[in-house]
């Protein structure tokens, strides 16, 4: 396992952000697509800012504290299918490890607010080419208003279990499974069906 840290945030489009984190000590990198609320809780805690009132990462760390449990460390373990996977490592309050199946940006989040190491399995780790825009500012990201309509690219369950009688073509069925991702925040999925429709459009 590799010991990383936060380097930055930074956002492609409204819908997709990424966490960018880099190892202590070497040159590898892990670059994980994230969603709106998670990027704004991630980037606010490696700034050191507060919010006026807790998000839900503020209080499931006073939750922890409370119990008498502390978070050892976090670390992401595993690639499959463009989706990574998390474990959140805590030792309870009679010093008994217990292990938590987390999001990457869960994980990622709670380690900035309680000052746990994040650790990353070698396999995971790589370099990235892709040209994001810059570190995203606080104000940039939308605001987390529940009240708010469902982002561009939600899907509702009609439109997912409606069994087409028309064929489609490759560029309609990839957006069919964008707009399921968004909705699902499968955003890593998302990210690359995001980033084939663009290859499309240039053919």
């Amino acid at each position: 396992m590799v010991e990383m840290e936060v380097q930055r945030v930074q956002v492609s489009s409204r819908a997709y952000h990424r966490v960018v984190l880099h190892a202590k000590e070497g040159e590898a990198t892990l670059h994980i697509v994230i969603g709106p609320a998670e990027a704004r809780a991630i980037s606010m805690a490696h700034r050191g800012q507060k919010p006026t009132r807790p998000l839900s990462y503020d209080m499931a760390r006073a939750l922890l504290d409370e119990a008498g449990a502390r978070i050892e460390q976090v670390a992401i373990i595993d690639l499959q299918d463009g989706i990574y996977y998390a474990e959140i490592r805590l030792l309870d309050e009679d010093g008994r490890k217990r292990v938590v199946d987390s999001r990457p940006s869960d994980a990622i989040a709670l380690a900035l607010r309680s000052g746990a190491p994040i650790f990353a399995d070698e396999a995971v780790l790589g370099d990235e080419d892709e040209d994001w825009d810059e570190e995203v500012e606080l104000d940039d990201l939308p605001d987390l208003n529940p009240q708010q309509e469902p982002p561009i690219g939600s899907v509702t369950l009609d439109e997912l279990l409606a069994d087409s009688e028309h064929s489609q073509t490759e560029r309609e069925e990839l957006e069919k499974r964008l707009r399921q991702a968004v909705a699902e925040e499968a955003y890593e999925e998302a990210a690359r069906l995001r980033d084939r429709l663009s290859h499309i459009a240039k053919e």
